[in-house]
């Protein structure tokens, strides 16, 4: 798990994933990042790239897994 800042609610969260990679040319690129809640709104947009489908889908599976452990079921 990976906690960050999350660009759509605009605060923290104990898990994000990389949802928009944003190119500069010849500078340093940037990206934003969403929290599983806020991805998967996200994941339903035409504009969505398969590689943050993908980064929606494993951020998912982490939190499945993490409330799994929690509830002692692993």
């Amino acid at each position: 798990m990976t906690a960050g800042y999350c660009a759509w609610h605009q605060g923290m969260a104990d898990d994000v994933a990389l949802i928009i990679i944003h190119e500069q040319g010849s500078g340093a690129g940037g990206g934003e990042y969403a929290c599983l809640p806020c991805a998967r709104a996200l994941a339903h947009q035409w504009t969505t790239s398969p590689g943050a489908k993908q980064a929606i889908a494993a951020l998912a599976k982490r939190v499945a897994a993490a409330e799994a452990r929690e509830a002692g079921r692993v």
